[in-house]
Parts: C-alpha cells; sequence; structure tokens
C-alpha cells in the first residue's frame, strides 16, 4: 500500500466503534484539548524532518516547516537564556572563576541549537528533492508522509517481537475451532507492517530513549515530540486502517448480497428493500448511474433482480 496518508485528525478518519464517544466527546469536555493537540502537530514536523525521507508536498509545506522551526526556536532560546543564567549563578560571592565545563557539557549546553541547525539543513535538501522531483516529473503522493531512515533497526525489533509472541499465538490457536485451525498451519506473525511498527512504536521509543541521554530544555522537548509523534502516527495509521476497512467490507457485503439474491434465500427485510430500490430505479432510471456510482456492487445486484423480475413477467 502506498505511503500516502490523509490529514491525521481524529475526528474525520476514526471511522471505529467507540462506545465512549472517542475525541469528539472527550474535547467537549474539555474544550482545550483541540488547542492541545493543535500544538502537538507542531511537535511532529522537526522528528519527522530528522527521522524521515521522501515527503510529499502537501505533506512538509512550507506552512509546517515554518511551524517545526518556531518549536526548535522557542526551545533553543529558553535552552540559551537557562545557560546564561546557570553560568551566571555559578560565581561565588568572591568572584572566583568557574571550573572549566567538559566537552559533553558545553555539547548538551547548546543541544538545541545544534538540532536546529540540523533541522535547517535536512529541511532544505528535503525541499530540493521535491523540487527535482517536480522537475523531473518523478513527483511522489503529495499526502506521502515519508519513510523512516530507521527502519532497518526496527526490523529487528520487529522479528524479536514476532518471535517472542510465537508461543502466547500458539496457545490462542489451540482455542480456535477445528475448521479455522485448519485454515493455516504456520504461525503468522504478530506484526506485518513494518512502516506502521516504525512509525507508531519504534520511533516515538527512540525520543524516550534520548530523552535519558540528554538533559534540560532538550529533555523536555523530546519528551514532549514523542508524545505528539506517536499520537499522531496512530491517528494516521488508523486514517490508513479505515480505508482498507472500507473496502474489504465493501467486498463482504457484495458477497453476502450475491449470496443471497434469490427471493427464497434473502432474509424479508432485505429482500423488501431491496425490492423497493429496484422498483424506485426501474421506474426512475436516472438515478441509475448516481447509484452505480456510490454503490456500484449493490446495483449489480438490484439490476439482476430486474432483469429477473422482467423474465419472469414474459414467461
Amino acid at each position: 500500500m502506498t505511503q500516502a496518508a490523509t490529514q491525521a485528525t481524529a475526528p474525520d478518519n476514526d471511522k471505529s466503534r467507540n462506545v465512549t464517544g472517542g475525541y469528539n466527546m472527550l474535547a467537549q469536555f474539555f474544550p482545550f484539548i483541540n488547542f492541545i493537540m493543535f500544538l502537538l502537530g507542531w511537535f511532529t514536523v522537526p522528528i519527522e524532518v530528522l527521522f524521515r525521507r521522501n515527503f510529499g508536498q502537501r505533506w512538509l509545506t512550507v506552512i509546517n516547516f515554518y511551524a517545526g522551526l518556531f518549536v526548535l526556536g522557542v526551545f533553543t532560546t529558553i535552552q540559551g537564556l537557562a545557560g546564561a543564567l546557570s553560568s551566571n549563578s555559578s560565581y561565588s560571592y568572591q568572584q572566583q572563576q568557574p571550573a572549566t565545563p567538559s566537552f559533553w557539557d558545553s555539547l548538551m549546553s547548546k543541544s538545541m541549537l545544534i538540532f536546529l541547525l540540523a533541522y535547517l539543513l535536512i529541511s532544505s535538501y528535503h525541499f530540493f528533492r521535491m523540487w527535482w522531483r517536480d522537475r523531473t516529473n518523478t513527483a511522489l503522493h503529495s499526502f506521502n508522509d515519508g519513510r523512516s531512515r530507521f527502519e532497518p533497526i526496527a526490523a529487528l525489533l520487529m522479528d524479536v517481537v514476532n518471535i517472542a509472541a510465537v508461543p502466547i499465538i500458539r496457545l490462542y490457536m489451540l482455542l480456535l475451532p477445528k475448521e479455522e485451525r485448519e485454515r493455516k498451519i504456520e504461525v503468522p506473525p504478530l506484526i506485518n507492517d513494518l512502516t506502521a511498527f516504525t512509525n507508531t512504536v519504534f520511533e516515538p521509543l527512540l525520543l524516550l530513549i534520548l530523552v535519558f541521554i540528554f538533559p534540560g530544555t532538550t529533555r523536555m522537548w523530546l519528551l514532549i515530540s514523542a508524545a505528539a509523534l506517536a499520537i499522531y502516527a496512530n491517528w494516521k495509521e488508523t486514517a490508513k486502517l479505515n480505508k482498507v476497512l472500507d473496502f474489504r467490507d465493501s467486498v463482504i457485503q457484495a458477497k453476502d448480497m450475491s449470496e443471497h439474491h434469490n427471493l427464497s434465500d434473502m432474509p424479508s427485510t432485505e429482500n423488501l428493500i431491496l425490492r423497493q430500490a429496484a422498483d424506485t430505479i426501474k421506474s426512475n432510471p436516472e438515478v441509475a448511474p448516481k447509484v452505480a456510482e456510490r454503490y456500484p456492487d449493490l446495483m449489480d445486484i438490484i439490476e439482476e433482480m430486474n432483469n429477473e423480475k422482467s423474465r419472469e413477467a414474459t414467461s
């Protein structure tokens, strides 16, 4: 499946049954949540720029670039001010010179500035790649969300998780009905989507590891970014999954209707509804193209029912 993704907004894309009301209900009780999620989206931009490659033009836009630049600029300023205050307070009352900081301490005190410079350089290359693809007619999908640079490492972790899950899967397989258990002899892997696993699990986990390495302001930025990345990555993968589930559901519905197209096999309620729809379309043929465009599988069944009715009338 392509990496193209729609905008990661839970209210629009999440079609799952949710008895708790989901994001919409939560936002009604706590209106500030919308603003928090709006800001968290800004935190995802720098991490995606640093961690991924091959963006679409409508994913890494100029506006998104400036949003990420603003976040890094704020935290870089906070780190610089905190460093200046700490340096001033390190002098004793006798105005003795403080001990010379180590190279590591000096590096950590400017870590946000390093991330900011890296963001500027790598972003410029991303924009160049998009410009180059436009000029060479090799553009990617405009909503392509990029591919993580860490997928080879994430693949190793995914293999470990899949191996560790085999005994648990085998245990549950013993509880399956016999006809289902015989459909697949080999144990299927618990996780089979490397891209989704990398985006939703490995990248946030990597940020959490970096939290224990970097101190102060950088640690706070990484912690917020890890939460933001995990939330938005899961929303994005949910949006992709919903599209696949919609397609699969339409196939299942078409199959069920095809198996019950005879009046004797079809439940009375479905029979009545389809008969009414068939009669309506037969008496109003101008609506048939619109129905066929939106429900092609259903239209095939209705046409078959009308043809069967015509044959019965002529016989």
